[in-house]
C-alpha cells in the first residue's frame, strides 16, 4: 500500500514511518523543511509547507492512505503559553481535505487526543483540569477543530484519541476504551501500530475511537 505520512518527524510520527516500512508499505515521510529527519531504507523523504494545498496535492498524489502525526509546539503547559504557530492544525487540515479530495484519495487517520470534543466527559477529572488551566487548552482547540472539519469533509476518517502518550515499548494490547480507572496510558509505538492495523479494514468502523493499553474501565 501506499502511503503518505505527515508529522513524520514527530514522536508518534517517527513510530509510524519505521512500522509502515516493516510492514512493506510504500512509504512517503513528510516533515516541514527544518525538521531533521532520519527514516529507513526505501522511503521516500518529501518536504514543504504543510499548510499549503499545492505541496500537499503533489504529496497525496497516487497515494492510497494518508496517516497524520501533526499536532501543535508547546514550550510547556503553564497557562500563559502559546503554541508557536495557533492556527497551524486549522490551516494544515483544510489544505490535506482539499488536497486529498482534488487527487481522490479518500482514506486518513489522524491522531487527536483524548478529551478532545465529545470524549471530554469521558476523561478522569485530574485530566480535564489539566485540559481547561493549562496550556493544552489552546492545542485542544486546535484538535477540535481539526476534527470537525475530518469529519464533515466526507473522507473515509478515523481520528485516534490515545490517551496518556508514553515513550515505551510497543505492547499491541491497544483497546478502545468507553471510560477510565486508574492511570491511563499508551505508547506511541502502540498508537502508530494500531493507526497502520486500520488501514487493513475495508472501512473505518470507530470514527472518533479513545485508545489506550491501561487504564480503561
Amino acid at each position: 500500500m501506499k502511503i503518505a505520512i505527515l508529522g513524520a518527524s514527530g514522536a508518534c510520527g517517527k513510530h509510524l514511518v519505521e512500522l509502515a516500512a516493516r510492514k512493506g508499505h510504500e512509504v512517503t515521510a513528510v516533515a516541514r523543511v527544518s525538521s531533521k529527519l532520519d527514516v529507513p531504507p526505501g522511503v521516500r523523504v518529501d518536504r514543504g509547507d504543510l499548510t499549503s494545498f499545492e505541496f500537499l496535492r503533489g504529496v497525496v498524489r497516487g497515494q492510497h492512505a494518508v496517516l497524520s502525526g501533526l499536532g501543535l509546539r508547546l514550550a510547556g503547559l503553564a497557562p500563559w503559553n502559546r503554541p508557536e504557530d495557533p492556527t497551524f492544525l486549522t490551516r494544515s487540515t483544510h489544505a490535506l481535505i482539499e488536497a486529498m479530495k482534488a487527487e481522490a484519495v479518500k482514506r486518513v487517520v489522524v491522531i487527536s487526543a483524548g478529551g478532545v470534543g465529545d470524549s471530554f466527559e469521558q476523561m478522569p477529572g485530574f485530566f480535564r483540569a489539566m485540559i481547561k488551566l493549562t496550556a493544552l487548552k489552546h492545542s485542544y482547540a486546535q484538535l477540535h477543530d481539526m476534527e470537525q472539519q475530518l469529519l464533515a469533509s466526507g473522507l473515509d476518517v478515523c481520528v485516534a484519541r490515545p490517551t496518556g502518550l508514553t515513550d515505551g515499548p510497543l505492547t499491541g494490547k491497544v483497546v478502545v476504551a468507553k471510560g477510565f480507572k486508574g492511570r491511563a496510558t499508551i505508547a506511541r509505538a502502540d498508537v502508530a501500530q494500531w493507526m497502520l492495523d486500520q488501514l487493513e479494514l475495508p472501512a473505518f468502523v470507530e470514527k472518533t475511537p479513545m485508545i489506550t493499553v491501561t487504564g480503561a474501565a
